[in-house]
């Protein structure tokens, strides 16, 4: 999580500033956040600013190639 200037937000909490998980690829995103595949939403989400993906379980499911992921607040 980076703040307005780009320096990393170690403070950063999901839980009240949901950050949801896009991607131009055809396909799925699961494993994240609670109740909501796709959004970081959990207080824990985030350590001094930092989302670590593997850890939380994300998971693609869909079409492979070229493509980007988006995390939008």
């Amino acid at each position: 999580a980076q703040d307005a200037y780009g320096n990393t937000a170690t403070g950063f909490n999901a839980s009240g500033n949901n950050i949801t998980v896009t991607t131009s690829l055809t396909g799925a995103i699961t494993g994240l956040g609670s109740g909501v595949n796709n959004v970081l939403n959990q207080a824990g989400d985030f350590t001094s600013g930092v989302a670590n993906l593997t850890s939380l379980g994300l998971k693609f499911t869909g079409t492979s190639g070229a493509g980007t992921f988006t995390f939008t607040p």
